[in-house]
């Protein structure tokens, strides 16, 4: 009876533990609500593989512990052994084929969905995808859409509109990821990756890189407004301080990482401002290397408005 009690205990504190550990790490063990249809077809992969793999899990441990039970020793003396069973054909038949099927099975629904999940859907009467590039830079991710506007952590897209992402890396890799649309993108240095979407209800959704990329790797973040309208570029210089250059510098140029630029006459200075972003110095990164002069100018404007009393020169 003691040793029940203590195999029933350890069972139960290790599935607490479990628990504890899926709650802590986004609460609960289900995904993010899907709000388009690649990242639904994920969700019901998702269901279909933790139901068979949760059944099978239940049934092995259940038999296991059925057979720790009826074939304890009893007293038996320890050097004494016990009786011995002869194998049953038909049950090993069974468990070698059923693990198959079942595998099979997984495999099947699994190559069902990824169409759906991957392809693009045709164009439709209300036009075709909406084309938009999706640069991951060190920290922070760059959007281009077609008209010529660009933005800065935050992708403006409309309801129910087929978004259709280009996505490449400026520097090292990164990994694009909305988990209310669907699956993981890398952006890869050198490399061209698509992916899709067709966000179905507004809203705000959080843009997470889910690939360590350097030390900041966890300030990468990002959203996309379902419903919502670019920002006009008189914004556009304040997205770019407080997207790139707040994420080292802090958001009122106090210093984090990076030194302190409130006071640096560099700011006041559009020639050399412009390098810096563009081509980078000693430990400062080329963080604007892909940009062209609208973002450029739209942050030297918004540095020299902000920090004009504090630069000097």
């Amino acid at each position: 009876m003691r040793r029940r009690t203590l195999v029933l205990a350890t069972s139960l504190a290790g599935a607490f533990a479990l628990a504890s550990a899926a709650a802590a790490s986004n609460g609960g063990v289900a995904p993010v609500p899907p709000v388009s249809p690649n990242g639904q077809r994920i969700t019901d992969a998702y269901w279909v593989i933790l139901g068979i793999t949760g059944a099978v899990f239940v049934i092995v441990e259940a038999t296991l512990l059925t057979f720790v039970i009826r074939y304890r020793r009893r007293g038996r003396p320890k050097y004494q052994e016990g009786d011995q069973i002869a194998g049953d054909r038909n049950v090993e038949i069974a468990w070698t084929a059923v693990p198959v099927l079942l595998l099979a099975a997984v495999v099947a629904f699994v190559f069902y969905q990824l169409p759906g999940i991957k392809n693009v859907p045709p164009a439709s009467a209300s036009g075709g995808p909406l084309d938009i590039t999706v640069e991951g830079h060190q920290f922070y991710w760059l959007f281009k859409y077609p008209s010529g506007r660009e933005s800065i952590n935050n992708l403006f897209v409309p309801v129910n509109r087929v978004v259709s992402l280009t996505i490449v890396s400026a520097d090292v890799a990164h990994s694009f990821w909305v988990p209310a649309f669907g699956g993981k993108t890398d952006a890869i240095p050198g490399r061209t990756n698509h992916t899709w979407f067709q966000a179905q209800k507004a809203g705000v959704y959080r843009i997470r890189c889910a690939e360590f990329c350097g030390i900041l790797h966890t300030n990468m973040q990002g959203s996309v407004h379902v419903g919502a309208t670019a920002a006009p570029v008189s914004g556009l210089g304040k997205a770019a301080f407080e997207g790139v250059c707040a994420s080292c510098h802090g958001l009122a140029g106090q210093g984090l990482i990076g030194p302190a630029i409130a006071t640096s006459p560099t700011l006041q200075d559009p020639k050399a401002l412009r390098a810096l972003v563009h081509d980078g110095k000693g430990l400062m990164p080329p963080v604007g290397d892909t940009w062209d002069d609208r973002l450029t100018n739209a942050l030297i404007a918004y540095v020299q408005q902000r920090f004009g009393g504090s630069g000097g020169g």
